[in-house]
C-alpha cells in the first residue's frame, strides 16, 4: 500500500513542473487577449464619446434614457466594430437562404413579394382592443376639428387613406393572411369619415384595379399605383376647384431600367447582399414629372389652391406631380416621411395663419398603418395657443 502511495506521489511531483510550464505557455496568449479586450474597450469608449459630441441624439446625460433603456440602445449603436455591418449582412443572407426567414418585421408571400408584418396583424399592445378604442376616438375627434375649422373658412377637406399593401395585393399573399381586426379598424375609420360628412377617396378600389399597384419589395405604391391614386384623388377634389387648371406638365423617362431595392429588403437587412441571397429587387424605369414654366418675365407660378399634407406615399413615385397633372394645377406638397396619423397636417396647421387665401382644398393623405398611431394635434403644445379657425388674409 505504501509503495502505491509513493508511486502516486511521484507522478504528482513529476506532473507539477509540466503544469507550471503549461501555465507559463498560456500567459502570452492571455496577455494578448487582455490587450485586445482593453484596446477594444478603449476604442469603444472613444467612439461613444465622439458620437455623443457630434450627434445630439446620442447624448447620454438624460436619466430617463437610462431608466427606459434608450441610453443603452444609443451605446449599442455608437460602439460598433468595423466588421459588424458585414456580419449582420452575412447573417441575414444566410438566414433567408437556409430558413427563408426575413426577420421579425418582414414576411414573404408569393416568391419575391414582401409584406410588412405590422400590416398583417395588430401590434400586441392593441391586439385585444376593439376597433374603436381610445386612440381611434381621439383620431375621430381630431378629424372633426380639422373638418369643422376648414369648413368655416370655406375650404374643402378630402381624406385619402391608403390601404395597406396586404389589403390590395391579395393575389400575392400566398398563405399570408391579414388579421380580421385590421379590417374592422379600417371599416370603423371609413364609417367615421362618412358620419363626419368628409369627402373620402376609395383608394382600395382604384389600387386593386391597377394591380400590381405596389412594389414587390417595398411598402409603397409603384408608378401604376401612384397614378391610379392621383386620378382618384383628383376626381374627388376637382368639384371644389371648378374647371380644370391650365398648367401643363412634362414627363421625362430615364433610359433603360434600373433595380430598385425596396425598404422591406432594407428592413430585412438584405439591401446590400447579392441577388442570389435575397428576393430580387424591383425593376423600374424612373420618370420625372415637372410643371412647364409659363415663360413670363417673372415666371410667377399661380397661387396655390390645393394643399397636400400626407405621408411618405405622397413623396413617392411622383404622386404629388401626378396629382397636379390630373388637376392642371401645381400642388403645394407639405407631406413628410412619417407614418404618423396627422404629422404633416399638424405641422402646417400650426402655420395656418400664413396660408395663402387662394387655398381651396386640403388633401389629407395617410396610410392605413397610421390608424394605430395617436393624433399629433391632439397633444401638441401649440394647439391650445392657436385658434382653430384659419385667419384668412
Amino acid at each position: 500500500m505504501s509503495e502505491t502511495v509513493a508511486e502516486s506521489r511521484g507522478r504528482v511531483a513529476a506532473s507539477a513542473p509540466r503544469a507550471a510550464e503549461t501555465d507559463r505557455a498560456h500567459r502570452p496568449m492571455a496577455a494578448c487577449m487582455s490587450a485586445l479586450l482593453a484596446g477594444a474597450f478603449a476604442l469603444g469608449i472613444a467612439s461613444l464619446v465622439t458620437r455623443a459630441k457630434s450627434d445630439p441624439a446620442s447624448a447620454l446625460g438624460d436619466a430617463a434614457g437610462w431608466r427606459n433603456g434608450e441610453a443603452m440602445r444609443r451605446i449599442d449603436r455608437a460602439i460598433d466594430v468595423p466588421y459588424a455591418a458585414g456580419l449582420r449582412r452575412a447573417s441575414a443572407a444566410l438566414r433567408y437562404r437556409v430558413l427563408g426567414d426575413l426577420g421579425s418585421q418582414v414576411r414573404e408571400g408569393c416568391p419575391g413579394w414582401l409584406f410588412y408584418a405590422d400590416g398583417l396583424q395588430p401590434a400586441p399592445s392593441v391586439a385585444e382592443t376593439p376597433p374603436v378604442n381610445e386612440a381611434m376616438r381621439e383620431q375621430i375627434a381630431t378629424l372633426h376639428r380639422y373638418a369643422d375649422a376648414l369648413r368655416r373658412d370655406g375650404i374643402a377637406l378630402v381624406v385619402a387613406t391608403v390601404p395597406d399593401k396586404a389589403r390590395v395585393e391579395t393575389q400575392a399573399l400566398c398563405g399570408l393572411r391579414q388579421d380580421s381586426r385590421m379590417t374592422a379598424r379600417w371599416q370603423a375609420w371609413r364609417q367615421a369619415l362618412a358620419q363626419a360628412g368628409v369627402v373620402q377617396v376609395d383608394l382600395l378600389g382604384s389600387l386593386t384595379a391597377a394591380r400590381p399597384a405596389f412594389y414587390r419589395t417595398d411598402v409603397h405604391w409603384n408608378g401604376r399605383g401612384a397614378q391610379a391614386a392621383a386620378n382618384a384623388v383628383a376626381a374627388a377634389a376637382q368639384p371644389f376647384l371648378g374647371a380644370r387648371g391650365d398648367t401643363r406638365f412634362t414627363v421625362e423617362h430615364e433610359s433603360g431600367v434600373h433595380a430598385r431595392v425596396g425598404d422591406l429588403l432594407r428592413l430585412a437587412g438584405l439591401a446590400n447582399v447579392p441577388d442570389s441571397w435575397r428576393p430580387g429587387p424591383d425593376i423600374e424605369m424612373p420618370e420625372t414629372i415637372r410643371p412647364v414654366a409659363s415663360g413670363g418675365l417673372l415666371d410667377d407660378t399661380p397661387p396655390a389652391q390645393v394643399l397636400l399634407a400626407g405621408s411618405s406615399f405622397s413623396r413617392r413615385s411622383s404622386f404629388a406631380d401626378r396629382l397636379g397633372r390630373a388637376l392642371g394645377r401645381e400642388v403645394w406638397n407639405v407631406s413628410e416621411d412619417d407614418g404618423r396619423f396627422d404629422r404633416a397636417l399638424a405641422a402646417i396647421w400650426a402655420k395656418r395663419a400664413s396660408w395663402p387665401s387662394s387655398v381651396r382644398v386640403v388633401i389629407w393623405e395617410m396610410s392605413e398603418d397610421a390608424l394605430s398611431s395617436p393624433a399629433a394635434i391632439a397633444s401638441g403644445p401649440a394647439v391650445a395657443a392657436l385658434p382653430m379657425s384659419i385667419q384668412r388674409h
